[in-house]
């Protein structure tokens, strides 16, 4: 089964070769879980069972919610959120552009 991503709109796919990687809920922080739930317009009354199964793509964070890797060291396979990262609507506006075109050529 190939997972998408839960962001509203948007159709990125986890398959081999995607240039999105995708992330899950913060476990331990509750305060940030919130703040994603927020985002994805999720009721803040949602069980953590279901949350804890939805994946949000690389596309819907800025460039400085991700590390980065120091000169001289390989880059990564999967690009790895910092674990202050919150979810930032329409920060790739190319991606969410077409997420959302996408969407509407199928409603």
């Amino acid at each position: 089964m190939v997972r998408t991503c839960d962001y509203p709109g948007c159709s990125n796919k986890d398959v081999a070769d995607s240039p999105q990687s995708f992330h899950r809920f913060p476990v331990t922080d509750v305060a940030l879980r919130k703040l994603w739930v927020l985002a994805l317009g999720i009721h803040v009354d949602t069980k953590w069972k279901k949350i804890k199964k939805l994946r949000v793509c690389s596309a819907h964070f800025s460039d400085d919610d991700f590390l980065s890797t120091c000169p001289g060291q390989r880059q990564m396979k999967k690009r790895i959120l910092k674990k202050s990262a919150v979810l930032a609507p329409q920060v790739n506006k190319t991606v969410a552009y077409q997420c959302s075109l996408q969407h509407s050529l199928i409603a």
